[in-house]
């Protein structure tokens, strides 16, 4: 998939330490004495007790025994962590890489459940991790949408507050060093795309420049397991980028910064064309699948070329 360009390789292994990359980061210091957090090991609602018990065996430093938690299959999205905004982890082996980094980092959750309904769980959820700690800007502050099939997590996608993302954003900007911004080359406008619809997340493999007029999209829908897809298209104010957008994407309607111009809805095993007008750039172009509507992926940003 086609996302935001990241920072250099510095930044990428610094932020992966944050909550889900696979990589370890050292300490540059001891941590500071770890908070005490209790979570209940059982819930009054069956499918809301497999999130408290992940959280149970996250704080115990349990790996096996919160992978227990999660289908072999289950997809696990990240949003609004700079600086692509978008993560996201596919099956067991992909998801224990995240969790086992975690507990290496004194990762601790606390999580309150704001509602269930049918077999989707949403939860308040507050973490700790070493790595925030280090950075003064734990604990972060986050919304968790579960799917839960069978005792089992299928899906777990997890939004970052604004708040804790205009945190963390400030935080990197002191601790990292500005980076020249690269040279990117020039690629060919084009005025078709086509994104696809497959495991899980969508796919977009071509030039990340729009000629400005009317636009062309194919939605390729190989995914069969949900009831309905859609894709949108955001002109964002000055100052916002992919991390902002995809962490607001919880909330019932754009945000007052984002121009969302364009949506349009598929079903699954469809092949479709639409069109759309741009005039201007940057355009940023988020995937969804419903039910429960989730953001699955994200595409850009594109320029726009007169």
């Amino acid at each position: 998939m086609m996302m935001t360009k990241r920072f250099s390789l510095l930044i990428s292994v610094t932020l992966g330490a944050l909550i889900l990359a696979g990589c370890t980061v050292q300490a540059a210091a001891p941590p500071p004495a770890l908070e005490t957090v209790e979570v209940p090991s059982t819930t009054s609602e069956p499918v809301s007790s497999a999130v408290a018990g992940l959280a149970e065996r996250l704080n115990a430093g349990d790996l096996q025994g919160a992978l227990a938690y999660y289908d072999d299959d289950a997809m696990f999205y990240i949003f609004g962590l700079p600086p692509a905004g978008t993560e996201i982890y596919s099956g067991k082996e992909q998801i224990s890489a995240v969790l086992e980094e975690n507990i290496a980092s004194h990762f601790k959750m606390e999580i309150e459940v704001l509602s269930v309904y049918n077999d989707v769980v949403t939860t308040r959820t507050t973490t700790w991790h070493d790595f925030t700690r280090q950075l003064g800007v734990a604990p972060v502050e986050a919304t968790d949408v579960y799917v839960i099939k069978d005792g089992k997590i299928v899906t777990e996608a997890w939004y970052i507050s604004e708040g804790s993302l205009a945190k963390l954003k400030s935080a990197l900007a002191e601790a990292m060093p500005a980076e020249p911004e690269a040279e990117t080359p020039a690629e060919a406008p084009v005025s078709e795309l086509t994104v696809t619809f497959a495991e899980g997340t969508c796919v977009y493999e071509d030039s990340l420049a729009l000629q400005a007029g009317s636009i062309t999209m194919t939605l390729d829908i190989q995914d069969l397991d949900k009831e309905k897809y859609a894709v949108s298209a955001f002109n964002l104010e000055p100052g916002k980028d992919f991390s902002d957008l995809m962490a607001s994407t919880i909330e019932d309607s754009p945000p007052s910064w984002a121009d969302m111009f364009t949506l349009r809805q598929a079903l699954p095993g469809e092949n479709s064309q639409f069109e759309f007008i741009v005039d201007k750039g940057p355009v940023y172009v988020v995937c969804w699948s419903s039910p429960p509507d989730l953001a699955i992926g994200a595409i850009g940003p594109f320029t726009v070329v007169e």
